[in-house]
C-alpha cells in the first residue's frame, strides 16, 4: 500500500502531460460514446476550452466512425491519447475487412481537417495474423489555436 500511495503522487506530480492514455474498444457504433466520453474527460482535465472540447469530441468521433465503417467483422479500434505541453495527438488503428485508405474527399474528412490541425491516415499490406489490412488515423489538436 505504501508504494501504491508513492506511484499516485508521482503520477500527480507529473501530471498527464505527454501520459499516453490507450483504449481497446470494439469496432462498433455501440463503442462510439465510450471513446467520446474518456477524450472529452482527457482534454477537460488538461485545461482545454470547451470549444476545443467539443471540437475534439467531433473529430474522435468522425476518425472512429471511418474506421468502424471500413473495420473487418470482429474486429476492433485501438485509440490511443497523448497529452502534451500545447496540444493533443491522437491515433486509432483498426483492421479493414478490404484494401482502400478512408475516402479523403468526403465531407466527414473535409470536417476532420476543419477541426484539427493535422490529420494523416496511414494502410498497411495485408497481415494474415489479424485478417485485414491494419489501417490507423492520426490528428493533432494544438491547443488555445483560434
Amino acid at each position: 500500500m505504501g508504494s501504491l500511495g508513492r506511484v499516485i503522487n508521482i503520477s500527480a506530480e507529473q501530471g498527464l502531460y505527454s501520459t499516453p492514455v490507450e483504449i481497446r474498444v470494439a469496432a462498433s457504433v455501440t463503442q462510439l460514446p465510450i471513446v467520446r466520453g474518456l477524450a472529452e474527460t482527457l482534454v477537460l482535465l488538461s485545461d482545454f476550452t470547451l470549444d476545443e472540447v467539443a471540437d475534439i469530441r467531433l473529430a474522435v468521433d468522425e476518425v472512429c466512425s471511418t474506421l468502424i465503417a471500413l473495420a473487418a467483422p470482429g474486429t476492433s479500434l485501438d485509440c490511443r491519447f497523448t497529452i502534451g505541453e500545447t496540444e493533443l495527438r491522437v491515433e486509432v488503428t483498426g483492421v479493414a475487412g478490404s484494401e482502400g485508405m478512408p475516402d479523403q474527399r468526403s465531407f466527414g474528412w473535409h470536417v476532420l481537417r476543419t477541426l484539427t490541425d493535422a490529420v494523416e491516415a496511414t494502410q498497411s499490406s495485408y497481415d494474415s495474423a489479424v485478417s485485414g489490412y491494419p489501417t490507423t488515423v492520426e490528428f493533432r489538436r494544438v491547443r488555445g489555436k483560434a
